[in-house]
Formats: C-alpha cells, sequence, structure tokens
C-alpha cells in the first residue's frame, strides 16, 4: 500500500510539477541550462532522440516495447522522463501503473549514488558497465542508477519493485539510440 501511494505521488509530482526541479531525487546539482520544456506528449523512437540531440545530453530508457507507445516530458531545466504507456492509456493521464525512466543532469552522479548508498535506510546494488544501482528500502519502486564518467543520474519507477531493480540490473538501461 505505501508503495502505491509513493507511486501515485511520484507520478502526480511528474505530472502537475512539469517545470518544477525541485524533488526528493538523490540529485544534487542540476548542470543542464535551461532547456525548452516538453509534454507530455506521444514520442516515437525517433523524437526521443531529437529531444536529447536538442540539448546534447542523452534520454535513458528501457528499450523498445512493442504495443506500447512513449510519453515523453522534460522540464525547463532538463530532467526527462520518458513513461510507457499501454494500448488505450492516456498522454498525460496521473496513474501511476506504467514503468517511467527519468534522466536526471547530475554531475559526478555515480559518486552522488555511492555517497547515498552509505545512508541508513540504502540499498545499493552493482550495475552493468561499472555502474551503481541505489534504492531506499522504504520506497523500492524507485532504483537510482549511475555509470562512470556519465553526468546523469537515471531513475526507473516501476509498480513492483522486483520489476524495477530488473530492468536497471539487467542492461536494459541505456540513451535512446
Amino acid at each position: 500500500m505505501v508503495a502505491i501511494a509513493l507511486a501515485a505521488g511520484f507520478v502526480a509530482w511528474l505530472i502537475v510539477r512539469g517545470n518544477d526541479d525541485s524533488s526528493s531525487s538523490p540529485q544534487t546539482t542540476s548542470t543542464a541550462a535551461s532547456a525548452k520544456p516538453i509534454g507530455p506528449i506521444a514520442a516515437t523512437r525517433a523524437r526521443l532522440r531529437a529531444a536529447a540531440a536538442e540539448t546534447k545530453r542523452p534520454i535513458y530508457w528501457v528499450g523498445p516495447r512493442s504495443g506500447q507507445t512513449y510519453e515523453l516530458t522534460r522540464t525547463a531545466g532538463g530532467r526527462v522522463y520518458v513513461r510507457y504507456l499501454p494500448r488505450g492509456a492516456k498522454i498525460g493521464n496521473q496513474r501511476a501503473d506504467y514503468t517511467i525512466v527519468g534522466t536526471y543532469p547530475t554531475p559526478n552522479a555515480l559518486k552522488v549514488l555511492k555517497d547515498l548508498a552509505k545512508q541508513p535506510n540504502e540499498k545499493s546494488v552493482s550495475a552493468p558497465g561499472g555502474g551503481v544501482a541505489v534504492y531506499a528500502t522504504n520506497a523500492p519502486t524507485n532504483v537510482y542508477v549511475a555509470f562512470p564518467g556519465s553526468s546523469e543520474q537515471i531513475e526507473v519507477f516501476d509498480p513492483s519493485a522486483e520489476r524495477a531493480l530488473r530492468l536497471v540490473t539487467s542492461g536494459r538501461v541505456a540513451p535512446v539510440g
């Protein structure tokens, strides 16, 4: 029940505060110049690539999913969200039933997460490519990951904590290509 409430809160925050970059995520500092806000809009893989090219920053996702719509949201501060919607789900709906991948500009992202992992009630696991994934034991549906040399922190939300962690540890989290 707590996980559902947290998920609902996250999605509500994403939709209602789309241009406000303050949040409780482990991110500490944004390096992105002001970006033109986008969405939420339906987006193709090509549109996701174009959005990344516009800001010269990667947008992460968990790969293509047949039969699903990619919902793209970008805040003025450069945070980008890709939400996977099944057929029939409306763009911009506030349901917390879907996978969301957030990409946040974060200097020293890997160090930020390694430091976070030292805090009480935080759990860390290795991610492919030398990455580190961290989640709060009281909010395991939100898994944060960063990779060596990257200035991006990635958040994977899924209503299933097991699936969120599996997406991160499986190597599926990657820049849209």
